[in-house]
């Protein structure tokens, strides 16, 4: 066999066996790793300093069959986490964007000791036990692969989990915001630590049914354990059930019930996690001091929680008036302060609200989140939003944002978020690294998809961010941002036709939200149905003289049209209001036939960029 496909390559301490692919840690002992995880290192440093296709590696570690894009997201993962790479290291492997991933590492080969001279007569010995031997490495060898080609091996300690919302004792005795509760608070303890990947409840929550499986919730949330529980509420006490399962085979590795006193919830919620986190093994860092001692607090925030994901205004506005309570009930509980300020963006950014009405309250809350609790990922993450869209202060959300990150590491939205503020500012390598890795954190999230093919969109990377916006768009086909942001990359690669299906779709899933009117102009102008495009630009004028339009969509219709001085009179009179949609001036393609307007550069100016 050559020295291509045998022995062992050295790399920072590391040895990879290329035959029995096996991986030894600097200290000489095994790295754990699914097997197609290993095939996948394999194939990486066996071209190490090249570039891979992601094409490539699918062919390379799946062959002969068709698997999902998020299987080697997944391993590519697994592999940095082996490593203990943090975010931007690149120490091993590097994402190539748009193309797929490089093994930087430097990898040199280790070969067998030479052989010692063989006396004539004990060659033919010699040559039958290397005979056998090379019959038994090769049987190993095809034993592997025979294995490799079967499930994977289950890991012995999980990395990956999600909690799925509890369920009633009793069906006809639901409380939603106590069931949703119970797996929030869970999903907050098991992040503190540093080797568990949790998925947050915007992605669990839609797991509520009664009868739901909860292996089958398990595999579509691409987590390798879970835990469902049970609880009820009566009689002033608190009776609850819990029990951790391996998606793998279903195996149960940890069950537990409680009864305890209502005012005890609390104790009972970090029962289970320790309990949990005991069973995989797992440390959790110490608690920041940030949840309140009040029960009726907690529960009011949950119920806020609740209402305030849904963003839809009705929805959000119950959410605010839920925190509001719970703020009554504990004001020096951090959560609900930050669940305002995110409230007040959501409504803004989903639902047109004045932005002049909702900023100044929604920096009170997050400052006063942040006093409160300075170390919470949530409080940074809501100064951090508000100082982005409301303010304009891009230095200011840089350090909120990435303290958020630098807090909890784990975090995919926290992630997201920063990546959001590097794609308004151009800088696009940082904002896609902050991107992918909340994708790989969170392979699941319809949002984390949406927002990456934006971020692509707006580096002209078409073919790839409508293929993402597509992946969006299946994992939740009611989610009205995925169809949106879909138009939005095909009107900017000029498939104006297929354009207004989507955006016609969001509009009909978010009525209150007048882009998707906006985009649906900007298509038609584009195909030269300028009529129908003024008919829309008419009825949302129209519509302004009784409530708030964004006066950034009437400019983007404006400037579709080529009345450049009409668009320059809209987005003078955005700055005026606030607008916060201006975040995106810089970057936004659809601004482009105004650019080399001088008056476009002083307008880029005044926003800071």
């Amino acid at each position: 066999m050559s020295a291509e496909t045998t022995g062992i390559r050295q790399f920072y301490g590391y040895r990879l066996d290329v035959v029995r692919r096996q991986l030894l840690d600097p200290g000489g002992a095994p790295v754990p790793l699914m097997p197609k995880a290993t095939e996948t290192l394999v194939h990486l440093v066996m071209h190490a300093g090249q570039t891979v296709s992601k094409d490539e590696l699918l062919r390379a570690v799946w062959p002969n069959t068709v698997v999902e894009e998020n299987n080697l997201t997944q391993n590519i993962s697994a592999l940095r986490r082996a490593f203990g790479e943090k975010l931007g290291e690149h120490r091993f492997i590097v994402t190539i964007p748009g193309q797929g991933y490089r093994f930087v590492a430097p990898v040199s080969s280790v070969m067998g000791a030479p052989a010692e001279p063989v006396p004539p007569l004990a060659r033919p010995r010699r040559a039958l036990i290397g005979a056998v031997a090379l019959v038994v490495l090769v049987a190993g060898a095809i034993v592997w692969r025979l294995a490799a080609m079967q499930e994977p091996a289950i890991p012995t300690q999980p990395q990956t989990i999600a909690i799925l919302p509890f369920q009633p004792v009793v069906a006809a005795d639901r409380n939603e915001a106590m069931e949703l509760g119970m797996a929030d608070s869970l999903i907050m303890e098991l992040s503190r630590s540093a080797h568990l990947i949790v998925r947050p409840l915007t992605v669990t929550r839609r797991f509520v049914a009664l009868d739901q499986d909860p292996l089958q919730a398990g595999r579509q949330l691409e987590v390798e354990a879970v835990v469902e529980g049970t609880i009820q509420v009566a009689d002033d006490r608190v009776r609850a059930s819990a029990r951790l399962l391996r998606v793998a085979d279903g195996r149960q590795l940890w069950a537990g019930k409680f009864d305890e006193q209502f005012s005890n919830i609390f104790q009972v919620q970090d029962a289970i996690a320790q309990r949990v986190a005991d069973a995989l093994e797992i440390r959790l860092n110490p608690r920041p001091e940030h949840r309140t001692e009040n029960v009726r607090a907690y529960e009011l925030y949950m119920r806020g929680r609740l209402h305030a994901m849904r963003l839809v205004l009705p929805e959000v506005r119950r959410g605010i008036e839920y925190y509001e309570r719970s703020i009554a009930e504990d004001a020096a509980y951090a959560l609900p302060h930050a669940g305002i300020a995110g409230a007040m963006l959501a409504s803004v950014l989903s639902n047109d609200a004045p932005p002049a009405e909702m900023a100044a309250r929604a920096k009170i809350a997050a400052v006063r989140a942040l006093e409160l609790a300075p170390d919470l990922a949530e409080s940074n993450d809501a100064r951090g939003m508000v100082a982005t869209w409301f303010e304009f202060d891009w230095p200011a959300a840089e350090g909120y944002l990435s303290r958020a990150v630098e807090i909890e590491p784990n975090n995919a939205e926290a992630h997201l978020y920063l990546a959001h503020l590097y794609s308004n500012l151009g800088r696009k390598q940082e904002a896609l690294t902050h991107a992918r890795h909340a994708r790989e954190l969170n392979p699941v999230s319809p949002l984390i998809a949406a927002l990456e093919g934006m971020f692509l969109t707006h580096q002209l990377e078409h073919d790839e961010a409508i293929r993402r916006l597509r992946e969006a768009v299946s994992l939740e086909p009611q989610f009205w941002l995925s169809h949106h942001l879909l138009a939005n990359a095909l009107i900017d690669a000029g498939q104006y036709e297929a354009a207004l299906p989507e955006s016609a779709e969001a509009k009909r899933l978010s009525p209150l939200q007048t882009l998707s009117d906006a985009f649906s102009a900007i298509a038609l102008a584009r195909l030269g149905r300028k009529d129908e495009a003024r008919a829309i630009l008419q009825s949302l004028s129209a519509a302004a003289r009784d409530r708030y339009i964004p006066p950034t969509h009437l400019a983007l219709i404006e400037t579709a049209l080529g009345d450049r001085d009409q668009a320059f009179a809209h987005l003078e009179a955005a700055v005026a209001v606030h607008d916060a949609r201006l975040a995106l001036l810089k970057i936004d393609p659809k601004w482009n036939d105004l650019r080399s307007d001088p008056r476009f550069a002083a307008l880029l100016g005044r926003m800071r960029f």
